[in-house]
C-alpha cells in the first residue's frame, strides 16, 4: 500500500477539503490519509462518514446485481466447450469478480443467471476435455475403442 502521507501533509486546507469530497477520484487509501490529516488539523467536515457510506450503499446495490454475460462470449464459449476458450469463457462467467471502488468488498461481475451458465459452461467444457484426453491416452495405448 502506497503512504500519501507527505504528498498530504504538503497542501493546503482548501485542497484537502476539496479533495476529500471528490470520493469517486481518489483511492480509499488517499481518502483515509486526507481524512486524518485533516481531523490533525481540526477542520474534518462532519458530514464525510454520512456522504461516504451513502455513495458506498448506492455503489452496493449495483454492484450486487452484475451484469449480463455477452451472448456472443456464450456462443463461442458453448462452440468452444471441447477446448481450453470454452474453459476460460465459462470460469470468467462463473467465478470473475470486481472490486468495490469506495470499500474493500468484492463482488461477482456477473448476475446469477449468468452465473449458473458460466458453470455449466466451464465444467462442461472441462469434463469433455479430460474424457477427450482420456481416450486419446487409451488410443494411443493400443486400446481398442
Amino acid at each position: 500500500m502506497i503512504d500519501f502521507t507527505e504528498a498530504v501533509q504538503g497542501k493546503s486546507s482548501d485542497e484537502l477539503l476539496k479533495m476529500v469530497y471528490q470520493f469517486d477520484q481518489w483511492s480509499p487509501s488517499m481518502l483515509s490519509t486526507v481524512e486524518s490529516e485533516l481531523l490533525n488539523r481540526g477542520i474534518l467536515p462532519t458530514d464525510i462518514e454520512q456522504r461516504k457510506q451513502k455513495l458506498i450503499d448506492a455503489e452496493a446495490k449495483i454492484l450486487s446485481k452484475g451484469k449480463d454475460a455477452s451472448l456472443t462470449g456464450q456462443i463461442i464459449g458453448w462452440l468452444t466447450v471441447f477446448g481450453l476458450i470454452g474453459m476460460m469463457l465459462g470460469y470468467n462467467y462463473a467465478y470473475s469478480k470486481v472490486k468495490s471502488k469506495y470499500s474493500e468488498k468484492s463482488y461477482f461481475k456477473y448476475n446469477e443467471v449468468s452465473r449458473k451458465n458460466g458453470s455449466y459452461l466451464f465444467y462442461t467444457s472441462l469434463i469433455l476435455s479430460a474424457l477427450t484426453i482420456f481416450f486419446y491416452i487409451l488410443k494411443q495405448g493400443g486400446a481398442n475403442i
